[in-house]
């Protein structure tokens, strides 16, 4: 794997202009699949965060629906 298919908690805070502890949330209660190679170190695949992204808006996208009926 490239290391470029790799985004780092700092660029995935960036990118969604949210803080560390958003991040953090998102891990433990959403299955942000985070990889941990330290305390410090920590990454997600590209791929892997474009699946999680696309499961959480069809997720969205059905609470809104149950709402409406």
């Amino acid at each position: 794997m490239k290391t470029q298919d790799r985004i780092t908690k700092q660029q995935l805070m960036k990118l969604y202009q949210v803080d560390r502890t958003t991040i953090e949330n998102w891990i433990t209660r959403y299955n942000l699949p985070m990889i941990e190679i330290s305390s410090h170190s920590k990454y997600v695949r590209s791929e892997d965060l474009i699946s999680w992204e696309n499961r959480m808006t069809r997720s969205k996208t059905k609470l809104v629906e149950d709402e409406i009926k």
